[in-house]
């Protein structure tokens, strides 16, 4: 794979963009310049993680890195991790919830990926404040996507590190899988009204481009997830059964088995929100029937 990117935003704060071997073919981590000592959001996936960060740092003129915070678990943003510590020496930073889900995913081999996670110095919980050098992160903790996903805001600049919560021209996959916070549909609704509440001037997602007007996206994103809601309800009433019944409905058949991971996990998700909406029920493992009509 190609080696990063790197695209200086302005105020400090310069954008990695990581390649991966995806139809998503890329992810974004940040490394914010400080006098006393810089700090990197996220550190991409595991694959040439090493050669990666070396290029990448020599980028950005070698500087002392601080501190790493991670957004959330997924391979994409904590694979790195380990390599990017022992490069640096820097102190890891993680949400509590975050780093439960971490080692039960990881330490337990649930996840088909050759991942060790570098061990956090930090564990930071919802309204928790992170100094780092000039700027202060207030934490805040935003499921759905993931069940323990973290943000940073910088309150005073008001700029929001949101790894995956908010995305520009995608909708952040928002699944369920065994083990997990139940209905996190329920809990990613509350997220988008948490950032249209919060309405930060700046977010810098994992993926694609900066987001401005952050409460339109945020409606965005809700209506896109109101209108799956009503695809999946019509699709149980016209014989779906089972989530990948809903998902070839949705998706079609040609989905490598990486896609096909996603739309399953967000079939399920959406299939739990309807049945606590009354508007379906799991009738038996798996399988699942839309309610009566009113």
């Amino acid at each position: 794979m190609a080696g990063p990117e790197l695209t200086d935003l302005g105020g400090g704060v310069h954008r990695i963009t990581h390649p991966l071997p995806y139809a998503l073919d890329h992810v974004h981590t940040y490394a914010i310049d400080d006098a006393d000592g810089w700090t990197i959001v996220d550190a991409g996936h595991v694959w040439d993680a090493e050669e990666r960060w070396r290029d990448a740092l020599r980028q950005l003129g070698s500087p002392r890195v601080a501190r790493i915070a991670i957004t959330h678990y997924h391979p994409d943003h904590i694979g790195g991790s380990r390599a990017l510590q022992e490069l640096t020496g820097a102190e890891v930073v993680q949400g509590r919830l975050d780093l439960e889900v971490t080692e039960r995913m990881y330490g337990g081999g649930r996840m088909n990926v050759p991942i060790k996670p570098a061990a956090p110095g930090v564990i930071v919980d919802e309204g928790d404040v992170l100094d780092a050098g000039s700027r202060r992160f207030r934490i805040f903790h935003m499921p759905g996507h993931a069940d323990g996903h973290i943000t940073l805001y910088d309150e005073e600049r008001g700029e929001l590190f949101g790894g995956d919560v908010i995305l520009h021209r995608i909708t952040p996959n928002v699944s369920w899988w065994p083990g997990m916070l139940h209905d996190p549909l329920a809990l990613y609704y509350r997220t988008l009204e948490r950032l249209e509440e919060l309405a930060p001037g700046l977010v810098y997602p994992g993926h694609h481009g900066v987001i401005e007007d952050v409460p339109a996206r945020a409606r965005e994103i809700r209506e896109h997830h109101h209108v799956r809601l009503d695809e999946t309800e019509r699709h149980l009433r016209e014989g779906a059964v089972s989530p990948e019944d809903v998902l070839v409905r949705i998706w079609g058949r040609k989905l490598t088995p990486h896609e096909y991971r996603f739309a399953y996990g967000e079939a399920v998700s959406h299939l739990q929100r309807l049945e606590q909406l009354g508007r379906a029920s799991e009738v038996e493992p798996d399988r699942w029937h839309a309610t009566a009509a009113a």
